[in-house]
């Protein structure tokens, strides 16, 4: 055998290879790139930038806040750190809402789906990219906490204690990515990145306060309520029956609108 018959031996083999799987396959875009760009999406934009700027103004005010006002014995870190999550809770899943709606609001789908046709790949590529943005805010706001606990030492003459309610901080990391994907969810379902700002915004609102006022939808809320299900996480305080509560209202608030949304977006004519 000639010693130009092992490599073209190997290029056939190739080609032949690449011809089952279809050309399709062969050019698969990996999915860990498609997460990569949606997360430079996100981070990108002058609105991502400017929210994340947002987040982080919130988060100092509550620690400061909180090294002002609070009793030296309540500086510690887990309290800080605690304080150092509130702003990104409320305002980090705007981010997967404008993560989702991207595509369509500004008008580069068409360049997206080009590149990588299998719409849900796309759309769960947003996902975990908003969710690992997610993580890498809560690992910021652990840092905060360290360096606002040494704060608290050295001019408030605080606790420092650096034992760390793990459960708690667990629950809010859950609580975090939960949120976040509900944003994601709701971007899809609306493709519009005001009314999906509203409607996360304001649906739930809507339906805790009528649970205030409706006796009888006081009792489904304790299932269909995100508001409530998701306290007793944060607080690091889930018993069985609340696993099951914060199951059900997920799977509403959202796996049905993520559902509709991949739906939806898998099935939009793009113009």
């Amino acid at each position: 055998m000639s010693s130009l018959s092992v490599p073209a031996a190997a290029a056939g083999a190739s080609a032949t290879r690449q011809a089952r799987l279809g050309p399709d396959t062969a050019r698969a875009i990996p999915f860990g790139r498609l997460c990569r760009v949606e997360l430079r999406k996100q981070l990108d934009t002058r609105a991502g930038a400017w929210l994340l700027g947002i987040i982080a103004l919130v988060n100092v005010g509550l620690i400061a806040l909180l090294l002002f006002t609070a009793e030296p014995a309540g500086l510690t870190w887990s309290e800080l750190t605690s304080a150092a999550t509130l702003g990104q809770m409320f305002l980090l899943p705007l981010i997967g809402i404008m993560a989702a709606t991207s595509e369509w609001s500004q008008r580069t789908a068409l360049t997206t789906f080009a590149l990588e046709p299998r719409r849900i790949r796309v759309n769960l590529a947003k996902v975990v990219a908003a969710a690992s943005l997610g993580l890498a805010v809560m690992v910021v706001a652990l840092a905060a906490g360290a360096v606002s606990n040494i704060v608290g030492v050295v001019w408030r003459d605080g606790d420092g204690s650096w034992t760390m309610d793990w459960p708690v901080l667990t629950g809010m990391i859950l609580a975090l990515l939960l949120l976040v994907a509900q944003g994601v969810a709701f971007g899809l379902a609306f493709l519009s990145t005001p009314v999906a700002i509203v409607a996360y915004l304001l649906l739930p609102t809507v339906w805790s306060v009528l649970t205030l006022f409706v006796d009888s939808l006081r009792e489904p809320a304790e299932w269909l309520d995100i508001n409530l299900t998701l306290l007793p996480l944060m607080a690091g305080e889930m018993t069985t029956s609340g696993w099951a509560q914060l199951a059900v209202s997920i799977a509403v608030w959202v796996g049905l609108p993520l559902a509709f949304g991949l739906w939806r977006t898998a099935r939009r004519d793009i113009s």
